[in-house]
């Protein structure tokens, strides 16, 4: 019993901290999501959605070159209090935001924290648990994401619905809030030399490490082109669920949580993989999963293809999300693994920027209908014409 407790992942007491801290956050982030689409939806239709999550994705592009140095070059305490203050303030100012102007330059703000927040906690966690718990810990976090997902996707239906989207919005900059209470707690730091790492380049040396490694440049290749068809139905999903499937804002919200749902099955499983090749495999079981939901959503003629779309989703979303996290920080040394969280976080979101303005081309064109089938008939090709090539990495 004694060995089995040294060896748990929950014996870690900074892990008890950051898992559910960060879980937290992402419920927030889930009411708040739930609240801006259906308040920028009002504004201007498909374009506002788009421009909507431009915003979410711009920043962290724009941080490629600075977001991995800030997280290897200073002391991640303060790095995660700085970002989620910061995230908490801007969470404030979007509750009190009314036109379409600010709620975007809001949502810019929050997103500058997260391009600096996501890849200081995803390079601390190693730190933490050691690598040997890496894939536990990776499932384990992304499994109550999906939880916290799913519970906010539905709580931020509801309390739209019920006192409007300031409440929601309130309520996710009080979990940045917490987020930074949580990182002021943790005992664990990444506190590396000074100098070292300004010595050997930022985005280029994380790019390096990843595109050295041939595993994870077949990944990479793999996620900018899945990123560019799988994100572009993003514009069209409200507009789905809401126009062609008929369900108000509160049932938006529940189908995002069902999303939540198959999210934490499929983490779940990735965090019982155990070499690189059975998650390079998991990579491309999810985005088929991803693939075969998108195209059922669409094909949807009522409540339950759609759920049951929504579910493949987040199941692949979950597998595939746990699965690259892992490869990434147990591939690549530890004093690089910030900035090449970042090169892959920033070069993902720039496959994002491109996604999102081809989505609204097929949602004014196709449908939302057409959208979700095309793109997900796109994403079942990239997974069959990339098969045989992860084959033939693997047996090297």
């Amino acid at each position: 019993m004694k060995q089995t407790l040294q060896v748990s992942l929950w014996s870690h007491r900074d892990i008890r901290l950051v898992l559910p801290g960060r879980a937290l956050s992402y419920a927030g982030d889930a009411v708040a999501l739930v609240a801006l689409m259906l308040r920028v939806a009002e504004y201007g239709g498909t374009r506002a959605v788009m421009f909507l999550l431009l915003a979410f994705a711009v920043p962290t592009v724009v941080m490629i070159p600075v977001a991995g140095r800030i997280v290897d070059s200073y002391d991640s305490r303060h790095v995660l209090i700085c970002a989620s203050l910061l995230q908490a303030a801007a969470g404030v100012g979007l509750a009190f935001s009314s036109d379409l102007a600010s709620t975007l330059a809001l949502v810019c703000l929050l997103q500058l924290g997260q391009a600096v927040a996501g890849p200081c906690w995803g390079a601390l966690v190693p730190r933490i648990v050691g690598d040997g718990l890496v894939g536990r810990a990776t499932g384990t976090s992304q499994a109550l994401i999906g939880i916290a997902l799913m519970a906010g996707s539905g709580v931020g239906g509801v309390l739209v619905a019920w006192v409007g989207g300031r409440g929601a919005l309130l309520v996710n900059a009080a979990t940045f809030g917490l987020l930074a209470v949580v990182a002021a707690l943790v005992r664990t730091r990444r506190r590396p030399e000074v100098g070292v790492v300004r010595e050997r380049g930022g985005f280029s040396a994380g790019m390096r490490c990843l595109w050295g490694d041939p595993l994870l440049r077949l990944l990479l290749i793999c996620l900018w082109i899945f990123v560019l068809v799988g994100e572009a139905v993003n514009v069209a999903e409200v507009f789905l669920i809401k126009e062609e499937i008929g369900l108000g804002p509160a049932g938006y919200g529940w189908v995002l949580a069902v999303q939540g749902g198959g999210a934490i099955a499929g983490a779940w499983g990735s965090g019982r993989l155990k070499t690189s090749g059975a998650r390079v495999r998991a990579v491309l079981a999810g985005m088929a999963a991803i693939g075969a939901g998108m195209t059922v959503m669409g094909l949807a003629n009522g409540v339950v293809l759609l759920v049951l779309g929504a579910a493949l989703m987040g199941a692949g979303s979950g597998l595939l999300n746990a699965a690259t996290s892992t490869l990434i920080v147990t591939r690549v040394a530890e004093a690089v693994r910030g900035r090449a969280v970042a090169a892959l976080s920033g070069t993902v979101r720039a496959g994002s920027v491109v996604a999102l303005p081809l989505g609204a081309l097929l949602n004014d064109v196709l449908g939302p209908r057409g959208a979700f089938v095309a793109c997900g008939i796109a994403c079942l090709l990239l997974v069959l014409g990339t098969k045989d090539s992860a084959v033939k990495v693997l047996s090297h």
